[in-house]
């Protein structure tokens, strides 16, 4: 989505105003543009969605961009908004899943929250449910693979790092964690920090996250830990694969399967129980030149 350009006169219907007042805010530099070969002006998505969450205006018609049609919930509370994507998830609707998180974001909700308050918590709830017998595991998995859809496209309405050369972090699951969404929402908060961010996925074994530090020098490292098949190696694989990330290079862990007796064994630089403390981390930390 983020290779798709758009003419004025499509986001201006699409916003629900005149393609003159739309090239006036192009032309002050509201909303990015770019020219093609023959200098017509054409937008990208994701600025013009930067653009509307910054100034609270409308999406009118937002299939008019690729995006789903939105509900007019968008004055929704959190807690609406998480009831809304547990039943969606639950169902199997894709596209109410796409507009709970969509809406939220053009609300100017900070995306460290949504993920929290929302995305986690919601499957936090999926998984209860599953516990007592009220959701399949079927159900459970395909909710998964629509909330992670719907991730994939929101990292793509995503404006671009501003700095010419932006810190680079790479990081994912450790070795017998199979859950991929807690990696995936920590790329996309550093990325809207400005970070250049890759998540290297799940189940990943030490010695290649060794071999993508060395190959990518990357400023931070993240690891998620959702589930440890055993302890004692974890332990001893991890603690020798932090002795040799780079001093001023930050580890930065978290994971249900992290308590505090198992980070009591451990080095990292920082553990953060939720996206809200990473940003707060991130806000307070410089990448070293």
């Amino acid at each position: 989505m983020s290779k798709q350009l758009f003419t004025p006169k499509q986001v201006a219907r699409a916003i629900g105003v005149s393609e003159s007042s739309l090239k006036r805010w192009c032309d002050r530099g509201l909303i990015p543009t770019v020219r093609t070969a023959g200098g017509h002006r054409r937008l990208p998505v994701e600025g013009v969605l930067a653009f509307l969450r910054q100034s609270r205006r409308a999406l009118v018609h937002p299939e008019l961009l690729g995006l789903p049609a939105l509900s007019g919930r968008g004055s929704q509370t959190l807690r609406q908004a998480r009831q809304r994507l547990i039943d969606s998830l639950v169902r199997g609707e894709d596209m109410v899943c796409r507009q709970v998180i969509l809406e939220l974001y053009l609300a100017g909700q900070r995306l460290c929250v949504i993920f929290d308050e929302v995305v986690a918590e919601a499957f936090h709830q999926i998984g209860e449910k599953w516990e007592t017998g009220e959701v399949e595991v079927y159900q459970e998995h395909r909710a998964c693979e629509i909330c992670e859809r719907g991730l994939r496209e929101l990292r793509l309405m995503l404006p671009p790092p501003q700095a010419s050369r932006p810190p680079r972090a790479i990081g994912g699951a450790i070795d017998g964690d199979p859950y991929r969404l807690p990696t995936m929402l920590v790329e996309i908060v550093l990325r809207v920090k400005g970070w250049a961010a890759t998540s290297l996925g799940p189940l990943l074994p030490f010695a290649t996250l060794r071999a993508a530090v060395e190959r990518e020098s990357p400023e931070l490292v993240w690891l998620s830990a959702s589930s440890i098949a055993d302890l004692s190696p974890f332990l001893r694989d991890y603690n020798a694969f932090f002795a040799e990330i780079s001093p001023g290079v930050p580890v930065v862990v978290g994971g249900r399967a992290l308590t505090e007796k198992v980070r009591k064994q451990m080095n990292y630089t920082v553990y953060c129980d939720n996206l809200q403390h990473l940003e707060s981390f991130l806000a307070s930390f410089r990448p070293q030149a």
